[in-house]
């Protein structure tokens, strides 16, 4: 597959590169759907060794079991019959910030089989085509995960976005980085809320997608290092006129901190546009610390807000 096809199974996460063959991604929870008619096998080609590459692989929306890299190929065997799969990407060993710096790159995807591989996302341009649900945030967002004893792990796929948007049947879109805000406070300073919004790298254009919902975590993180109510109140302020310059014609969900921090400041600035929703998470006891909350409160995240979308 040469870029415009592989576009055409990966998720927005994925951009294409501008010099050479491949398509490049910058965050954990970035995945390639698509459909298969028969038995076969599909193998993705790394343009580097990404050390202890995992990915999860969905079939027809079941989580079916972690694959791991071999070097710079990754092989996925398809099953006989008509089956809708999804590979995500979990983690490898790297840091964020050199994630973002350098990215993951699959340089050639190959497909042999009795069936026929469909795209199964939605067509840039086509009519009629299920808009995106949109989630923006920072490690909760990405999916990042108390599992076991484990309190970093990244599960994308058990994470409270990829939970909604398979309940109410539509598309994913994730922009979402771990340790990230909306100040100075924020232990992450790259990237930056507003710099996620439009690249996957420091060079490189994220795609545009249709999307009319925009969900919105941030603020945690700014609360916990020590933000200031006006600071606070001015990212915001900067970041919300980013959102509607980027996403036009979407209503946005602004979920407050879930340790009910700057409630007052989310309701205050989301006054000034008729786009936005704030919803007060504060009650939904959702425990971030000392650990990322674990699986069990990703499903209650979901459940909250399936009501509410």
């Amino acid at each position: 597959m040469k870029e415009k096809e592989l576009l055409t199974i990966a998720s927005p996460e994925w951009s294409a590169l501008q010099e050479e063959d491949g398509i490049r991604c910058s965050q954990y929870g970035a995945y390639l759907a698509f459909a298969s008619s028969g038995a076969g096998q599909l193998s993705l080609f790394f343009d580097d060794d990404y050390p202890d590459m995992a990915w999860t692989l969905t079939v027809d929306g079941q989580d079916e079991k972690e694959l791991l890299a071999d070097g710079r190929e990754l092989t996925v065997f398809l099953e006989a019959g008509q089956h809708d799969y999804q590979l995500t990407l979990d983690q490898w060993a790297t840091g964020q910030v050199a994630f973002w710096q350098n990215g993951l790159t699959i340089s050639q995807v190959s497909y042999t089989g009795a069936g026929e591989l469909t795209a199964t996302l939605p067509s840039e341009g086509k009519a009629g085509e299920r808009p995106y649900l949109t989630f923006v945030g920072d490690s909760i967002v990405a999916g990042e995960a108390m599992v076991g004893v484990e309190h970093d792990r990244h599960r994308p796929t058990q994470s409270f976005p990829a939970l909604l948007a398979r309940q109410l049947d539509r598309p994913l879109n994730r922009i979402a980085y771990g340790g990230t805000g909306l100040t100075t406070s924020a232990p992450f300073q790259e990237p930056k809320a507003i710099d996620a919004l439009w690249r996957v790298g420091k060079d490189l254009p994220r795609r545009r997608v249709q999307t009319d919902q925009v969900v919105v975590a941030y603020g945690l993180n700014d609360a916990n290092y020590g933000a200031s109510a006006e600071d606070f109140a001015f990212g915001l302020r900067v970041y919300l006129l980013e959102l509607v310059k980027r996403f036009h014609q979407a209503h946005f969900y602004l979920l407050t901190p879930w340790n009910g921090k700057f409630q007052d400041i989310f309701k205050e600035e989301a006054a000034r546009f008729d786009c936005f929703t704030v919803i007060d998470t504060s009650d939904w006891q959702i425990q971030t610390r000392p650990h990322h909350p674990g699986l069990a409160d990703h499903e209650k995240i979901a459940k909250h807000l399936a009501g509410i979308l």
